[in-house]
């Protein structure tokens, strides 16, 4: 399994600021907060993967960084590249529409819980 570092988030978020505009950087707290969203796909219990698969390990990314805010902008859009990059780079594909993409967004910034972008990103995966 493949996962995206720290510095991978960082460059997304630049590449998109570049690309479609945003405040560059990082918020106060915003470098530990990136830690915990890379961490978040890796994490265990007991010796047992929180998350036993690839669409709920590039979920939990993405739900990590959607709610933790460690940008001071463009974290739904760093959130949905990253989700899409991790899929990709270990042999999947997100198959959903922009529409689709944006209502995921719209939803994580409105609250939805992990198991419920888990439950989305598996519906939407093709390995």
């Amino acid at each position: 399994m493949m996962y995206l570092s720290a510095y991978d988030l960082l460059t997304i978020h630049g590449a998109l600021l570049h690309e479609f505009g945003g405040m560059p950087g990082v918020t106060e707290a915003g470098f530990g907060r990136l830690e915990v969203a890379v961490a978040a796909p890796q994490q265990s219990m007991f010796g047992e993967d929180l998350f036993p698969d690839l669409p709920s390990k590039a979920a939990a990314l993405a739900h990590a960084i959607m709610r933790n805010h460690p940008f001071s902008d463009g974290n739904k859009r760093v959130a949905l590249v990253a989700l899409d990059v991790m899929l990709t780079i270990n042999g999947a594909a997100l198959r959903a529409t922009s529409d689709e993409a944006y209502a995921l967004a719209m939803a994580a910034a409105c609250g939805i819980e992990r198991e419920e972008m888990v439950a989305w990103v598996r519906s939407h995966t093709t390995v």
